[in-house]
């Protein structure tokens, strides 16, 4: 089977129930990932926006996302955001130490949904019809091959696995070394 299937993976706020027992089972390959947890508890307290500051992330917005996405020749991951909400925030953290990593073989952006915590029921409404992203914040991974998007529904409105989850800072390690496993296994193979 060809590792470098066509996928798009929603993540985004949610529980950790389902997770946990997985989680912990890779505590110990998460202790391989060089990272200063007070930097990430540092970060974690700051807005957003100054938490991707001076990382390899760019800004999308509707008037650019799917030009932008399709256009791209290398895998996109867009980040979807409350500018101070805690959740977001944890999610950034992560985000920005993923696009320092791989920045060379995978392109970041953020949409900022809003500068405060909540995200207005309509926004959300509209976001869903769009994108299919159901909470912010949210992850959208989009692999793709040789510059063209193949997805699983070519319409692109929907993922095609979805999967609810923010990092706590109790788990961000064992997030972060498991995304960065699951990006260079499934991802840039």
């Amino acid at each position: 089977m060809n590792t470098r299937r066509k996928l798009v993976i929603a993540l985004g706020a949610g529980a950790l129930a389902g997770a946990s027992g997985f989680m912990m089972s890779t505590c110990t390959a998460a202790q391989a990932a060089d990272v200063d947890m007070a930097d990430v508890r540092r970060l974690a307290r700051e807005p957003v926006e100054t938490i991707f500051a001076g990382a390899p992330i760019g800004r999308i917005s509707d008037a650019d996302y799917w030009k932008t996405v399709r256009g791209s020749a290398k895998p996109v991951v867009v980040i979807f955001y409350a500018n101070q909400g805690q959740q977001s925030r944890h999610l950034a953290t992560l985000a920005r130490y993923l696009a320092l990593e791989f920045s060379p073989a995978v392109v970041f952006y953020g949409y900022p949904m809003t500068g405060g915590t909540n995200v207005e029921h309509n926004a959300l409404a509209a976001l869903q019809k769009r994108y299919g992203v159901k909470k912010v914040p949210a992850t959208l991974f989009y692999d793709n091959d040789r510059g063209k998007m193949e997805l699983e529904r070519t319409d692109y409105s929907v993922p095609a696995l979805v999967e609810y989850r923010t990092p706590s800072l109790f788990f961000w390690n064992t997030y972060h070394q498991t995304t960065r496993d699951y990006i260079r296994k499934n991802i840039l193979d």
